[in-house]
């Protein structure tokens, strides 16, 4: 079996294999989970997906950072030439402070920031803006383009809904997909199928589920600081590359 500490690490026992789930497993798990008592389908993969989705806003998690080259720019566009983001699968947001970069193949990289949407008018000069239409998904790039290049835009990505008799798996490590089943049955518990017992077991399956949650976050959180524990911005201009040093955004 597997035990789940306080301390949020989840300790092996023996045997025991924590194996991706797909949609079908997590189905058998969440019903399990509820007493043997199953959870309409439909009802049940909305909780999930709801549970999912609050897991993916909570952060910038790494494994649902992403660039994607599928856009390109021509010499000559301005600030009205429209880009489609639509294409780009399960995009949630732009990430980082310099989300979009422009590459031209060699040596020559141009780094945009991002400004609100509805002051457009005032940036539609400044060549190292870009604005966003949420609503039609359209990027918009600031001034006219001297040159063409590849959109290098760096984002972070909704995960794949989970569904009856799906065979794909969630992105996360497969120690912590369990945290969508206590999430799902402490919904379903504490609101649609609301007893005296489920009250009470309600709060337990939430609490198994945070103590998952302090887990993954701890293992984000050292892939965080891996990504960026040898970097230093400040670098080029101090001689080089000093160890230990913060990393600051620029």
């Amino acid at each position: 079996m597997v035990q789940i500490t306080d301390h949020g690490a989840l300790q092996p026992g023996s045997p025991c294999y924590l194996l991706p789930m797909t949609g079908t497993q997590l189905e058998t798990f969440c019903t399990e989970l509820n007493g043997g008592a199953s959870i309409g389908s439909t009802l049940l993969f909305q909780l999930v997906n709801l549970g999912r989705a609050m897991i993916e806003q909570r952060r910038p998690w790494m494994i649902l950072r992403s660039t994607d080259t599928s856009k390109s720019i021509s010499a000559g566009g301005t600030w009205q030439t429209a880009i489609d983001l639509s294409t780009i699968t399960r995009f949630n947001r732009f990430y980082g402070d310099f989300p979009v970069r422009i590459f031209d193949g060699s040596n020559r990289v141009e780094e945009l920031r991002q400004v609100p949407f509805e002051e457009r008018l005032s940036y539609k000069d400044e060549g190292d803006t870009f604005v966003y239409d949420e609503a039609s998904q359209i990027l918009y790039l600031n001034g006219t383009r001297s040159s063409a290049g590849t959109l290098y835009i760096n984002h972070l990505k909704n995960g794949a809904d989970a569904a009856t008799g799906e065979t794909s798996v969630w992105a996360f490590p497969s120690w912590s997909h369990g945290i969508l089943g206590y999430l799902a049955v402490a919904m379903h518990k504490g609101g649609v199928d609301y007893d005296d017992i489920n009250a009470r077991m309600s709060p337990e399956n939430r609490a198994d589920a945070e103590r998952i949650m302090r887990a993954l976050e701890a293992w984000d959180s050292e892939k965080q600081l891996s990504a960026i524990s040898t970097t230093d911005p400040s670098g080029n201009d101090l001689d080089g590359f000093r160890p230990n040093a913060i990393n600051i955004p620029r």
